[in-house]
């Protein structure tokens, strides 16, 4: 199902984030969805790790949801566990998510052997993980499945890191710590920044307001016209750099 930013929003708010996440999975669904479409009957996904600071994945929960399959989600930090199960609470009590089958568990680090799985994914791990590290987990998630999603800050944005507190990495990193990928690039050029906050009453109005719906209809049109911009206005203002394989 094709989602517009407003659909995407009541699941942003879920995990505490605004309408700059619901743009972000917009972005970021346009070109994960060919991956998730090509999964098999029953399929197996696995989310290794949560991200870093911002949400917990319901992108990637919500396109496995959408192709009926079962999810294994991995993370170091207990307290990134216990915040997603929380957020599930959210979602499924709003009556989002019904039925997504999730196991959710905590590991010791990402430097054994990952789970089998039909896709991999994650978002905002890569760069958190020790320089040292990242070439084994690359290793870890190719061997994990023969399809595989990996979204990172794009370091190149270096305003979206000062505001963020993230670090980042550069599509050519992502290319040679995963030689695999048959797609690597950049997403996500939001006209505003990161970490906007609004009042109850303005997310209200931005799901079920006509201005609203307007003005995220317009979103959805900038972020299509992302392939079309120049390579070096999509280096220093795209928040994401990504890589695709399988």
């Amino acid at each position: 199902m094709s989602l517009g930013i407003r659909e995407l929003y009541p699941y942003a708010l879920a995990e505490g984030e605004g309408v700059g996440t619901a743009y972000e999975y917009f972005a970021k669904r346009r070109v994960s969805a060919g991956a998730f479409a090509r999964l098999p009957a029953h399929a197996r996904v696995l989310v290794a790790g949560l991200p870093e600071k911002y949400g917990c994945s319901l992108d990637l929960l919500l396109a496995a949801w959408e192709r009926g399959a079962d999810v294994t989600v991995l993370d170091e930090r207990a307290e990134a566990i216990a915040k997603l199960k929380a957020t599930l609470e959210r979602t499924r009590a709003a009556g989002m998510l019904g039925g997504l089958r999730v196991e959710a568990r905590r590991v010791d680090g990402f430097d054994t052997a990952l789970p089998g799985a039909d896709l991999v994914a994650c978002s905002e791990v890569l760069q958190r993980l020790p320089a040292g590290s990242r070439a084994s987990f690359c290793s870890a998630l190719t061997a994990s499945a023969r399809a595989g999603l990996v979204f990172v800050p794009n370091s190149i944005n270096g305003s979206h890191l000062k505001i963020s507190g993230l670090g980042g990495m550069t599509p050519e990193e992502l290319a040679e710590l995963l030689p695999v990928a048959r797609e690597v690039g950049l997403v996500d050029m939001p006209p505003f920044p990161p970490g906007i906050t609004r009042s109850a009453d303005q997310r209200e109005k931005a799901t079920s307001g006509r201005s609203e719906a307007v003005a995220m209809e317009c979103l959805e049109l900038y972020a299509r016209a992302e392939r079309f911009a120049p390579r070096m206005l999509a280096e220093r203002v795209a928040h994401i750099s990504y890589a695709a394989w399988g």
